[in-house]
């Protein structure tokens, strides 16, 4: 594996860690379930946007190089 793909793996495990460790942690905080619960999907969406954007600067990268972009590439 690439070193860009191994990071990128261990980003997503802790992101998807790190939002499901968040459920269980809120409550115990005094939070309730609902609010837990909803800050963990808040972080979840922010963190799966956060990720993309990484997939999107490495598309533009491939493009300036003259590499194909897979189905954006015509």
């Amino acid at each position: 594996m690439k070193h860009n793909q191994t990071n990128h793996m261990w980003m997503m495990v802790l992101a998807c860690g790190g939002a499901f460790l968040l459920i269980l942690v809120l409550p115990l905080l005094g939070l309730s379930k609902n609010w837990s619960v909803g800050i963990s999907i808040t972080v979840m969406i922010g963190l799966h946007l956060w990720m993309m954007r990484g997939h999107l600067e490495h598309s533009n990268h491939r493009k300036h190089k003259g590499g194909q972009d897979g189905l954006l590439s015509k």
